[in-house]
């Protein structure tokens, strides 16, 4: 039987310890055409403190980052730094296929004490809220420890610098292989790796036989985290084995339009294809196996 906390009732034996700071970001509403509404809170503040805030913004969930608001004392921002027409290579919110996240830090005499990553999605009240974060763990918790194994998601860039090696005067990229920018016309081609786990299916390989010789084909389809969000041409790639697949289609699992996990329906890639110059580090901190 275990010790109780204290002789006397209602008194703890010893007194509970404090909280960390937490940031909570509670919205981040796209205002069409070229704006985004952020909005946070902080969780177990330390009373008499004022906090200071800075928001980064990337593709990934890893980063890179670019720092868009500095020392700001207001706990919502909007911003509007997009154009208001579609514009390639640059960040904005008229394509369909343009994910963009958001890292709000909190600073106490220039230290961040706290800081969360938060995808550009609806917003979901105080009850779904907590609906959906059920669910999340339930699926991170089966394919964490039932059915999925270590994958990297390298996560594809839809904007950045344009790649001084294979860009033309045109704007397109005239080398598909190419190896600074793996032939999307944005040098070095994918955001930093995010690291999860994911389930794939088993299905045999197809061969195809074509004026140019055997084609191989092998589609499968893979369940993943619901971070980070995948879009095609997103490259998933299976730790163990180092297989690498190109995502083709994806169907989420969504409440009130906020994913739960992702199905998608990804294709392998040939070994030959420049993807497979990109490093990945499967002996990820903390150790995956």
């Amino acid at each position: 039987m275990g010790v109780p906390l204290s002789t006397t009732l209602s008194v703890e034996k010893q007194p509970p310890k404090a909280s960390a700071v937490k940031v909570d970001i509670t919205r981040t509403t796209p205002l069409y055409p070229r704006s985004v509404y952020i909005q946070w809170v902080v969780v177990n503040p330390d009373k008499g403190t004022d906090y200071l805030f800075n928001i980064w913004r990337s593709g990934s969930s890893e980063g890179p980052w670019e720092q868009v608001l500095l020392d700001s004392p207001d706990f919502f921002y909007a911003d509007t730094d997009f154009p208001a027409n579609y514009e390639d290579r640059k960040p904005g919110l008229m394509t369909l296929n343009d994910t963009i996240y958001y890292k709000v830090e909190a600073k106490v005499g220039g230290v961040v004490v706290g800081e969360e990553v938060q995808l550009v999605q609806a917003a979901l009240d105080r009850r779904r809220r907590g609906i959906h974060r059920k669910l999340v763990r339930d699926a991170e918790v089966y394919l964490r420890k039932v059915m999925g194994t270590q994958v990297a998601i390298l996560k594809r860039k839809q904007w950045g610098e344009v790649c001084p090696h294979c860009v033309s005067s045109t704007g397109m990229s005239v080398r598909a292989h190419c190896g600074y920018c793996h032939g999307t016309g944005i040098l070095h081609g994918y955001w930093n790796p995010v690291y999860g786990y994911s389930q794939r299916s088993a299905t045999p390989i197809e061969r195809m036989t074509s004026s140019e010789g055997t084609v191989e084909i092998h589609r499968l389809t893979a369940i993943m985290w619901h971070v980070p969000k995948v879009e095609p041409k997103d490259v998933l790639v299976f730790l163990r084995d180092d297989k690498r697949y190109i995502i083709e289609a994806v169907s989420p699992t969504s409440i009130h339009g906020v994913t739960v996990h992702q199905e998608c329906s990804v294709s392998e890639l040939a070994r030959s294809s420049s993807e497979w110059n990109i490093k990945i580090d499967p002996w990820h901190d903390p150790k995956w196996f």
